[in-house]
């Protein structure tokens, strides 16, 4: 089974300066290896410092590779439809995979926050047909080194070869980033895996949206999906008292930050095409209030003593099937010490349970 961790790059709680954090953040993702992790992820978020600030993830997994050399490094996600120039992006990803080894995972998505929108000046409108031209531009650079002209309604580009390229086939190392509805059924067509945040709802029912999700993809592709992934917040301590009050401090403030930056109890999801499905949650939460939306949320993340860990992974595994499992440890304000600490424990004692599956 496969383990892996995604930086956040957070101040939120935070005393320490903007670089120093940033910096803490990348050491953190090379202390993954250490730990014995499969994988490690930067996500791609701009203007928004409590919530993340990594407007570069590709900057950020060069440095990773350059002081590792078995992790695998994911790009969690790039959000396409911010970036004006898909080929660029498809050389980038081959000089990232060729100076680590082909250690890339590359995951995709579309982007939620209207701050980002706005602030690119990008219409969120626009997002899944910007994301649709732009992936289908960089899976043909990908695996055929070569992007045909093309002539869009958001890109247009000149017949590019692209050079270098890496050695390594990328057919079983993309990942879709997908939440609503649509963007699930998107995520079958364009292949690879499905990503997923466990925020939303009951492990049930994201059971029932994998098993969705696998169902259009044997459709489409007339063969067997890979493993999914799911994305929890994770804190892993020998005290089981003390995880619900660790939890509750640090994941708290950042809960804040993150309803903050995507507007999860705003009236705009269903005025704004494409997010409509959204609207129905941001309802739901402005009328419970936050503090009950945040004891939903943090129900549902992955936290306790190790041998809880466990017997929830195993019981996830019984619902879903196979999986991958991803986490965050670092949110909130905690000291580095603390998340190293949760990230050695899950590598020591978690980890090893589900290695032979």
């Amino acid at each position: 089974m496969h383990f892996g961790t995604l930086l956040l790059f957070a101040q939120a709680g935070k005393s320490m300066s903007e670089a120093e954090l940033f910096k803490a953040e990348v050491d953190l993702g090379v202390y993954a290896e250490e730990c014995g992790l499969d994988s490690v992820w930067a996500p791609e978020h701009h203007f928004d410092a409590p919530y993340c600030m990594s407007p570069d993830n590709l900057d950020v997994l060069n440095h990773i590779a350059a002081r590792t050399s078995t992790i695998q490094l994911g790009t969690g996600a790039i959000i396409l439809p911010w970036h004006h120039d898909p080929v660029r992006l498809v050389e980038r990803l081959n000089i990232l995979d060729i100076m680590s080894d082909g250690r890339v995972l590359l995951g995709v998505g579309r982007g939620l926050a209207r701050v980002e929108y706005e602030t690119f000046g990008i219409e969120m409108e626009d997002s899944r047909g910007r994301y649709d031209e732009a992936a289908e531009m960089l899976l043909s650079g990908l695996r055929d080194g070569v992007v045909e002209k093309f002539d869009g309604k958001h890109y247009q580009q000149a017949r590019a070869t692209i050079h270098p390229r890496s050695d390594h086939s990328w057919d079983d190392r993309l990942h879709t980033i997908a939440m609503s509805p649509p963007s699930v059924m998107q995520a079958a067509e364009f292949g690879g895996s499905l990503m997923c945040f466990n925020y939303q709802y009951p492990i049930e029912q994201q059971a029932a949206v994998f098993d969705e999700w696998r169902e259009k993809y044997r459709e489409t592709h007339k063969t067997e999906p890979p493993a999914p992934v799911l994305l929890d917040f994770a804190y892993c301590h020998e005290d089981a008292d003390h995880v619900e009050a660790h939890m509750q401090k640090y994941l708290g403030a950042f809960y804040n930050a993150m309803v903050d930056h995507y507007e999860f109890d705003g009236k705009h999801f269903g005025k704004t095409h494409n997010y409509e499905s959204y609207q129905n949650s941001a309802d739901m939460l402005r009328e419970v209030g936050r503090e009950a939306g945040f004891q939903a949320f943090s129900d549902l993340q992955l936290k306790g003593t190790p041998d809880q860990i466990i017997e929830t992974i195993k019981m996830r595994r019984e619902l879903i099937g196979d999986y991958k499992q991803m986490f965050l440890c670092s949110y909130g304000g905690q000291s580095f010490d603390e998340v190293k600490a949760s990230m050695k424990l899950f590598g020591e004692k978690v980890v090893p349970a589900f290695k032979d599956l």
